[in-house]
């Protein structure tokens, strides 16, 4: 009887050797990740318990607080406006959301749909406004909101950053890329740019526009500089400020420091948890490509 020996194909044993190498690549890859992501979360992690820490425990070595306590929360909301300042906070960022979403919806439909003379100027100065930095503009927008009268008032703090030229970007080149048979088909309907815009570029474009309101509405909130230059009384400053001044008020408590810290970042926190999807969406769309 003859036996015949079978020989593994160079193919088979190609394989055979990639699967271990691909399997401990990944394994390394994810302990990378996991341990960069480890170090973005441990500030954070350190500030959440140091707010539960008593004055004493502060400094004590340890991840977890040695005698957790409320104490450093109570101190905070007592003592300082903190609901005012987050409420403050909200109806700012909200405000400009809105607005910026509604602005930059419109602008963007007009510069990538509509045909017009001045539609390549107007997309040139928004470029060249993207490369300015913010800080430039700060002396010619206090000088236009002191001269209106609007200092101290949420106008100061909601009209300067509606119209936004990363908005106005991301929404033209988006709608952009927007099927044209869609438009056309709209348009032999008999709608016009106003209803094109409503019922056609919008609901194509809810990714880009809930990405736009994520980065929108944190950054926003997390605006200091602004807000401290054109508000003067306590009943308008936003909880950027309120942090600051805990800061200075109780430079030997850092766990009331941390406490007021915690509440000023959680509304930003659950924000971007519930629009992560949408924010993600809407990069991995491609929203800025065209």
């Amino acid at each position: 009887m003859n036996e015949t020996l079978t020989t593994p194909s160079p193919s088979s044993r190609t394989r055979a050797y990639r699967k271990p190498r691909n399997v401990f690549g990944m394994v390394l890859f994810y302990a990378v990740i996991s341990l960069y992501a480890f170090l973005l979360m441990l500030p954070l992690l350190t500030l959440l318990s140091v707010s539960f820490r008593t004055d004493g425990d502060v400094f004590a070595p340890g991840v977890f607080p040695p005698h957790p306590t409320l104490e450093a929360y109570q101190t905070a909301l007592a003592k300082y406006p903190l609901a005012r300042f987050l409420l403050n906070s909200l109806a700012v960022s909200t405000l400009v959301t809105l607005g910026v979403i509604l602005v930059s919806s419109s602008m963007g439909y007009a510069l990538a749909r509509v045909k017009f003379p001045a539609a390549r100027a107007i997309f040139g100065l928004i470029v060249v406004l993207l490369l300015m930095p913010g800080e430039v503009t700060f002396l010619p927008l206090f000088l236009l909101v002191t001269r209106l009268g609007w200092s101290d008032t949420f106008w100061a703090l909601t009209v300067p950053f509606i119209a936004s030229p990363i908005g106005i970007f991301l929404m033209r080149q988006f709608m952009m890329a927007l099927p044209q048979e869609l438009f056309d088909a709209a348009r032999m309907d008999g709608a016009g740019h106003l209803r094109q815009l409503w019922y056609v570029a919008i609901p194509l474009s809810l990714p880009a526009l809930g990405a736009l309101g994520s980065l929108t509405f944190l950054s926003t909130w997390n605006m200091y500089l602004w807000p401290l230059i054109v508000t003067n009384s306590k009943e308008m400053q936003t909880a950027q400020i309120a942090v600051s001044m805990i800061l200075n008020d109780e430079s030997t408590r850092w766990n009331v420091v941390a406490a007021a810290a915690i509440f000023v970042l959680l509304p930003t926190l659950l924000a971007f948890l519930i629009a992560q999807r949408a924010f993600v969406r809407g990069i991995a769309m491609g929203g800025l490509k065209g």
